[in-house]
């Protein structure tokens, strides 16, 4: 088989110095054609780590891509087999359908996009392009999560009836080892609404993905609040909650770029049962089981075992996918991601309205 041809497209996202990992340690079925940035908005005023021409120096590095495009329809005209697309939120639905729709499959950094009609642009893009679109979200390659999931679905806490997740410590993005200063920050998009950034599109799609994996069906109505309380220079929210309803049960989201470390509160996530709670924590290894009242030990306590040999990674995943036609781990394919945004539509929606919305329907 020959090797898969990959380009980026997009610098947006400081995730994917981590995305092209595996995909660098596999050089036997994949090579770089090239990559492309879209040009931002705003430029940055500053070069630190994570702004995006920080981002693009550092993977052109280490991937060793030899060619950079001006125009990322140039790199299009080039036919590659996979795109990796990590550009700023509001620009995934027209961007990632133009990929799609020449037939080029296209992996995506989370959130799918911000409304569902973005969504369904890609989805519809996808099908008339005869092309995959795979959707990456970091929490799908924790093991801990997915034996929370394997044990919640084994009925380990009973009918589960609440969903309980929260990102862990955020002063964010720009929180991890950089000095930037408010007005900095300020020409990034993550602090630009218009472009889809804040704590909301950034961190309450995780809870709105892993809820839908854990539960199984789609929510019916979403209750969601924000509020900028420690970022004076942003246009857009530091802190979001959001409560969905499921048909039998709910989910409890928060997302903060305003947190300091939790210390012994697991993030999640947690679900409650009629019969048990089941805990996880981005920070922890294991799963615990707790099935008895007043005692503060765990019933069990789980380690988390490694992940399925040959799909351990976003890259082979990717692979294995396209060579198989094997189905996607949940969590990265269209039926779990259309429904994720549109919670998350429901979500934004509300938190401008100040009232309970409905969930739409994803119809293809």
């Amino acid at each position: 088989m020959s090797k898969m041809r990959l380009g980026i497209v997009g610098f947006a996202h400081m995730h994917i110095e981590q995305m092209v990992t595996g995909f660098q340690e596999l050089p036997e079925t994949f090579s770089w054609l090239g990559c492309a940035d879209v040009p931002p908005q705003t430029p940055s005023i500053c070069t630190q780590k994570g702004t995006r021409g920080q981002v693009l120096g550092a993977v052109v590095q280490k991937c060793g891509i030899s060619r950079v495009f001006d125009r990322y329809q140039d790199l299009l005209d080039e036919s590659p087999d996979l795109v990796i697309v990590t550009a700023e939120n509001a620009r995934h639905p027209a961007l990632v359908a133009e990929i799609l729709n020449r037939g080029i499959h296209v992996v995506l950094e989370k959130p799918m996009a911000l409304s569902l009609d973005g969504a369904m642009t890609m989805a519809r893009a996808a099908r008339d392009g005869k092309a995959t679109l795979i959707v990456n979200w970091p929490t799908a390659w924790d093991p801990a999560f997915r034996l929370a999931h394997k044990l919640c679905r084994d009925g380990a806490a009973g009918k589960p009836f609440k969903f309980h997740y929260r990102n862990k410590e955020s002063l964010g993005p720009f929180s991890y080892g950089q000095t930037m200063t408010g007005e900095e920050k300020r020409h990034e998009w993550w602090y630009q609404a218009e472009m889809g950034g804040g704590a909301m599109a950034d961190y309450i799609g995780y809870g709105c993905n892993l809820s839908r994996w854990f539960f199984g069906e789609r929510a019916e109505s979403a209750f969601a609040v924000k509020g900028n309380y420690s970022s004076p220079f942003a246009e857009v929210e530091d802190y979001a909650a959001a409560t969905l309803c499921y048909p039998s049960s709910l989910a409890l989201l928060e997302g903060s770029w305003a947190t300091y470390s939790s210390g012994a509160v697991p993030c999640g996530p947690i679900v409650f049962g009629d019969a048990g709670t089941i805990v996880t924590d981005r920070l922890s290894p294991e799963v615990r089981v707790y099935q008895k009242r007043h005692r503060p030990e765990p019933t069990a306590q789980y380690p988390a075992e490694p992940l399925p040999q040959g799909r351990a990674n976003l890259a082979q995943e990717v692979l294995h996918h396209l060579r198989t036609g094997e189905p996607l781990h949940e969590t990265l394919d269209l039926p779990v991601n259309l429904d994720a945004v549109a919670a998350m539509d429901a979500c934004f929606r509300s938190a401008a309205s100040g009232r309970m919305e409905a969930v739409g329907a994803p119809v293809l």
